[in-house]
């Protein structure tokens, strides 16, 4: 019986695990096992010291040395010390040691209890399967088409109906048995909906205005106006955000910034505030570089469209991967994990080293996508408007000219290069002009430089082509040059250039710079070497020889200047030699640099933006068990089967990312518009209709109310795909106005609340705490947009790629433009929840710890921000009770009652006498009750 009773025990913990757990063996665990361990311990193999990893049994079992793995107990795991290289006798796998990364993830493996799905392997491979069976994959509620069923009769209910979502709740209500709660007040409302569309509090006169309003549609007019607000936008836009894995830096060792990461941002603002349709918006992310149709920024300077197309490269990046291949193979399942999940709901990524285990997803279907994915690369695009271009180039026309009038002597003929050598070849001296390579911004011009400005002579000029983004001298114009994809072919590449010298640690985030790519990685940054003349400069290629890659020509800054005269790839460590030089001429007059200086002051801004483009359209072959060194057949690329059929065309040019962006968001798609509308339900009520809203598939929710998922759904279509319609839809509910006080039986029937009897307390997330905090204080920004606010470092946090501290407040910013750095995350950001930027996070945890009481506490900036609140009232407010009621009104909604008013004085005698405060006006008594109010349980719930 004893050991009848352990069974079950293990049972039951096996079953227990999540799909969460489940998924994080799929992704970290599994895939090192197959390609570093089964070779030599699986069934298929001798099984080495009788050990195999290949089940999960046997891999708890262990062999000679006993159990290789122990749920729960890292420590006396024997395949944890093997990977670690702890045992001198015991050091696995034998040809070096694991990543640290891949050994950590194997520790928190181990700590939540080993989750392995894996039954016992047999001795030989099983015969191939039949195949999916895809008519019955298609019968599971999310792959069946999205139909609009009928209202239900909401029973002795039907007068609460507001909105067609009330008859389907309330109909449930009425079966199950359940009293629906009263509606709230109009503080509450008020509250609730300003939160849950701006993430602001409503300022005293707001509540005023919609308290004195009687007329009926005071709360229709009050969500109208809001979902109009420019801060909606910033409100929304950060979920959005939480779904792409936003952060500005790359991580890992240096955590080096990503250009202008912030316009992504600023567009899904600017999107969310249009109410751009969702199937437009989904297109946009997808393929937003090649649509035909590119939109204008509401600001009509910049286009926004190619902006969206960056999501693909808000990833974690390695510095210097050991296996560039394998680092790639892990940036594509990013990019498919984050793809899959934000838009459809379903775990594709867990298709990387064999079928889905659950869904019906091939990995012939997951390396489908990665075919796409690895046809894509990024682009530092040029998205000033027709308008903004034509201009520039105007000015840049009479930059040209006006050095062609200084030019008094005529050009000497250019001298020849030396030779190549043997082992060496001219990769590029743009004698052919710049045939090979794309343009971006109009500082290089549509044809190379015929030798350096007469405005700006250079030492060393041979007087041949070269790439020079100063026309006449003018640093001011902007632009990148990018070549066609080609094979490294030597050991050593020189670079012959002048320019502003850049940053000694050479990172990709500098603004002058020549970068060479390997494997869609910045391998090498090089800056310029000064402005005095030309020199060579050398990089050693030891990792990139004989890997694709492609070079950049960067000038990103109005106060510098790059020139390239040529670019050698060599086997010999010294660079070529150079003939001598013309000698210098005369120096250009002061009149003509000072017309030069005023004619380049009148160029507008250029703007660039992290997007995408089409490069080297490949398709890709399996990699079997996840391991890119064993390859099996090529899948060509398409979408999904269970949503675009079997027997999709192929893809005839490009990576495929049009097609794929069209069955993303086609209405026959049954996925986009069900996921999409659980979302903005879910950040209306705490929990989606789906409360796995990251996961469709058979290991997730089923939900709550399908026939209501499926109305909104199809209603959503029907109307233009507006999130602002959907908004409307359950905002204007009776389920959404409900009260949040649970009836006894609610508590016993239904204690989750999946039925909605009544409405959800629920918590601030961080940003909307510090947002509230600043707001509640009067020294909140409300500008919208820019770039980001570097995060204020406190002196706990430190490691490598540190950054400068901001200001302790942001200046004053909201959240949203406080740059998220993944290695310096802001401390009070993460006491609350703020999830870890390395993948979709569609549901953010609540916790209740007691960081978060001592946070508020403590933390500097909430201290500083209750000392400026209680200074603006002592100028404001002269009376002490009304001063409190205003405190009050700004921070909860509504005034003190008697009792609270009473203690509230008596607080604030005590905390006068305590500092010893000489007059009524000093200001840290009421310091302390601003405080205390922000570290009120009332002040970051929303009921």
């Amino acid at each position: 019986m004893r050991l009848l009773g352990l069974s079950l025990l293990l049972a039951c913990a096996l079953s227990a695990a999540t799909p969460q757990e489940l998924e994080f063996f799929e992704k970290r665990i599994r895939p090192v096992l197959a390609e570093k361990c089964y070779a030599c311990h699986s069934a298929e193999t001798m099984a080495l010291g009788e050990l195999r990893v290949d089940a999960r049994e046997a891999i708890r079992r262990g062999g000679t040395r006993g159990p290789a793995v122990a749920p729960g107990d890292p420590e006396n795991s024997v395949l944890l010390k093997a990977i670690s290289y702890g045992d001198l006798d015991l050091k696995m796998p034998p040809t070096g040691k694991l990543p640290e990364e891949e050994i950590a993830a194997f520790r928190q493996w181990i700590e939540i209890g080993a989750p392995d799905p894996r039954a016992e392997a047999v001795a030989k491979a099983p015969a191939a399967p039949a195949g999916i069976d895809w008519e019955a994959a298609r019968e599971f509620w999310s792959f069946q088409p999205v139909r609009r069923p009928a209202e239900p009769s909401a029973g002795r209910y039907a007068e609460q109906v507001a909105t067609p979502v009330d008859a389907f709740l309330l109909a449930r209500l009425e079966r199950e048995g359940l009293e629906p709660a009263p509606l709230a007040d109009k503080r509450t409302l008020i509250r609730r909906v300003s939160y849950d569309l701006t993430g602001l509090p409503p300022t005293p006169e707001e509540l005023e205005s919609f308290l004195a309003d009687p007329a009926p549609d005071a709360y229709e007019k009050l969500v109208e106006r809001l979902l109009a607000s420019p801060h909606y936008g910033e409100r929304w836009a950060r979920h959005w955000l939480d779904l792409m894995r936003f952060a500005e830096t790359n991580g890992h060792e240096f955590d080096n910034t990503k250009l202008d990461a912030w316009r992504y941002r600023d567009y899904v603002v600017h999107a969310f505030n249009e109410d751009l349709p969702y199937d437009r918006f989904v297109k946009e992310h997808i393929a937003g570089d090649l649509l035909p149709d590119p939109r204008l920024r509401p600001d009509g300077k910049a286009y926004d469209t190619p902006v969206a197309a960056g999501f693909y490269w808000l990833w974690e990046v390695l510095n210097s991967p050991t296996d560039s291949e394998k680092a790639r193979a892990d940036q594509v399942d990013n990019q498919i994990d984050v793809f899959g999940k934000a838009f459809f709901g379903l775990t594709v990524a867990c298709a990387r080293c064999h079928d889905h285990k659950f869904d019906p997803i091939p990995t012939a279907d997951y390396y489908a996508l990665a075919g796409v994915m690895h046809s894509t690369h990024i682009s530092e695009k040029w998205i000033d408007s027709p308008e903004r271009r034509a201009a520039i180039q105007a000015v840049r026309d009479r930059l040209v000219a006006l050095d062609r009038e200084a030019r008094t002597a005529p050009r000497p003929e250019a001298l020849p290069p030396a030779p190549a050598r043997d082992n060496e070849t001219v990769f590029e001296d743009f004698s052919q002009g710049y045939g090979r390579w794309d343009i971006a911004g109009a500082a290089f011009g549509a044809e190379p430089s015929q030798g350096s400005p007469a405005l700006a002579p250079l030492a060393g000029d041979l007087g041949g082509p070269l790439a020079h983004s100063a026309p006449a001298g003018a640093a001011e114009l902007t632009g990148i040059l990018t070549t066609e994809k080609f094979q490294i072919p030597s050991t050593f590449v020189h670079i012959r250039m002048a320019g502003t010298k850049g940053d000694k640690r050479r990172k990709e985030s500098e603004p002058i710079r020549v970068t060479l790519w390997a494997d869609d990685h910045p391998s090498q940054n090089m800056a310029a070497p000064g402005e005095e003349g030309f020199e060579w400069v050398t990089v050693r290629l030891v990792k990139e020889k004989g890997r694709v890659g492609y070079f950049q020509i960067v000038d990103r800054s109005r106060e510098g200047w790059i020139a390239v005269d040529r670019i050698v790839f060599s086997e010999h460590a010294e660079p070529p030699a150079d003939p001598p030089a013309p000698a210098a001429g005369a120096p250009p007059a002061p009149e003509l640099l000072a017309r030069r200086d005023a004619v380049a002051r009148t160029l507008p801004p250029s703007e660039y933006a992290m997007s995408s483009r089409d490069h080297h359209p490949h398709d890709v072959r399996i990699h079997q068990r996840g391991n890119h060194k064993n390859l099996g057949e090529e899948v060509p690329r398409r979408f999904l089967q269970i949503v675009a059929g079997p027997d999709q065309p192929p893809v005839a040019d490009g990576s495929g990312r049009l097609e794929l962006a069209a069955w993303a968001a086609s209405p026959q798609n049954p996925l986009t518009a069900r996921v999409l509308v659980n979302r903005v339900w879910q950040h209306h009520f705490g929990e989606g209709l789906v409360r796995s809203p990251d996961n469709f598939g058979q290991t997730g929710d089923r939900p709550t109310h399908p026939e209501l998922l499926d109305w909104l759904a199809a209603d959503f279509m029907e109307h233009g795909w507006s999130v602002k319609h959907l908004h409307r839809r359950i905002l204007l509910s009776s389920a959404y106005r409900r009260q949040s006080a649970a009836s006894d039986r609610a508590r016993e029937v239904d204690p989750a609340n999946k039925l909605l009897s009544h409405m959800p307390v629920r918590r601030l997330e961080a940003e909307a705490i510090r947002d509230a905090v600043l707001a509640v204080a009067g020294t909140l920004r409300l500008e919208l947009g820019g770039p980001s606010v570097p995060p204020h470092i406190s002196a706990y946090q430190d490691g490598r790629g540190k950054p400068e501290s901001g200001p302790l407040d942001g200046d004053g910013r909201r959240s949203i433009y406080i740059q998220p750095r993944r290695n310096f995350l802001t401390p009070l950001f993460l006491a609350f929840d703020y999830p870890q930027p390395f993948t979709t996070i569609g549901r953010r945890g609540v916790s209740a710890v007691p960081s978060q009481a001592l946070m508020l506490l403590n933390n500097e900036l909430i201290q500083d921000q209750a000392g400026k609140w209680a200074q603006r009232e002592l100028e404001v407010v002269s009376d002490p009770d009304r001063r409190i009621a205003d405190m009050y009104l700004r921070a909860l909604g509504r005034p003190p009652s008697a009792r609270e008013l009473r203690q509230i004085r008596a607080f604030l005698a005590q905390q006068a006498d305590r500092h010893g405060a000489a007059t009524a006006s000093d200001q840290r008594p009421w310091a302390d009750l601003a405080h205390v109010l922000f570290n009120t349980t009332e002040f970051i719930f929303v009921p």
